[in-house]
């Protein structure tokens, strides 16, 4: 028997949370310690393992829990790696705890962001960042929306 569907608040709670999850890692910069350990796949196993623990309602059973948490969050670090970065320690600490190395990809798609507010043009170093971040991963948003919600390529149930 199919499990029944997805109330629209469920679905809205879980897109909330998983926006979280995506921005969250920037949260090190309250530290000073941007693109460190909260940039990793450890940070991103113990996130995961926590909203196993607290039963979070992201997905029907513990190993989708896991693995959603544990993707949602370590996809900020995959597009960090992607972005130009101009400030050292050059690029993330993607593989912590298994290696203390810096990891950063050759592909400079995202634009740089000023780390201090003071900096000359902030405003506009911001805003053209942003808007080309929203123009590479919206279609691709939209096009995993499209996906999710079509039921051509579900098995279909009897």
């Amino acid at each position: 028997m199919a499990p029944p569907p997805a109330t629209p608040r469920a679905v809205w709670t879980q897109a909330a949370i998983f926006a979280a999850l995506g921005v969250a890692p920037d949260l090190d910069l309250l530290i000073g310690r941007h693109r460190a350990e909260s940039h990793s796949i450890g940070a991103a196993m113990i996130v995961a393992t926590a909203a196993v623990v607290m039963r979070w309602p992201v997905a029907r059973t513990r190993a989708r829990t896991w693995l959603a948490v544990c993707c949602a969050w370590f996809s900020h670090a995959v597009l960090d790696s992607l972005g130009t970065d101009r400030a050292a320690p050059l690029g993330i600490l993607a593989w912590w705890p298994f290696s203390r190395d810096y990891f950063i990809t050759a592909w400079d798609v995202f634009l740089p962001i000023p780390r201090r507010w003071t900096e000359h043009g902030f405003t506009l170093q911001v805003m053209r960042a942003a808007t080309r971040e929203f123009l590479i991963l919206a279609p691709i948003a939209a096009l995993m929306f499209w996906v999710r919600t079509r039921r051509w390529w579900r098995p279909r149930g009897g």
